[in-house]
């Protein structure tokens, strides 16, 4: 069974959003505890997948875009 680019584009975006939300709750335990290692690690790890799902998303919307349904 194959899954549409649309299909991934989709499920990237929802996956950005919840990534962004994730961020914003990181970043208020940063505002909290600011000399916590363990907070400061968390939202850098967070930042960092929440950029992956926001590039997946971009390149799924290329290939849309570009008329491209399943594939590269």
């Amino acid at each position: 069974m194959k899954i549409s680019n649309r299909v991934k584009r989709n499920i990237q975006m929802i996956l950005t959003i919840v990534g962004l939300g994730c961020t914003a709750a990181r970043i208020w335990d940063v505002v909290v505890g600011p000399s916590s290692r363990h907070a400061w690690f968390e939202l850098v790890g967070i930042v960092v997948i929440t950029y992956l799902c926001f590039d997946s998303y971009l390149i799924y919307r290329r290939r849309v875009k570009n008329g491209i349904e399943y594939g590269s």
